[in-house]
């Protein structure tokens, strides 16, 4: 499970990018928050989430999204996504998320 988020540091900056799966669902949710939870809970810190090569996302994998940005706010932190490919961002629209997470 490791390797499935693959982490760039750079001073208060961190990428992630979620790697060799295209699905972010109750088959690694678990992993995945778990990587999140790791690097998004330094104080003051941006997150930057790559989800370039994902293409599905079932609740589960909602729920990771909403459990890193909550996270990321109670340690004065920001989670962004980026790279959200247009069936993923059509779901975030269609749950009104896309009100809720910052796009970069």
């Amino acid at each position: 499970m490791d390797t499935l988020l693959k982490v760039n540091r750079e001073n208060n900056k961190i990428v992630g990018t979620l790697t060799e799966t295209d699905r972010l669902n109750a088959t690694i949710a678990a992993g995945v928050k778990e990587q999140l939870n790791k690097n998004i809970t330094d104080p003051d810190t941006d997150f930057v989430l790559d989800l370039q090569n994902i293409k599905f996302i079932d609740s589960t994998g909602i729920g990771v999204l909403i459990s890193a940005l909550k996270t990321a706010r109670q340690n004065n932190g920001n989670f962004f996504l980026i790279n959200v490919n247009k069936e993923v961002m059509d779901l975030l629209s269609l749950m009104k998320l896309d009100k809720v997470f910052d796009f970069k």
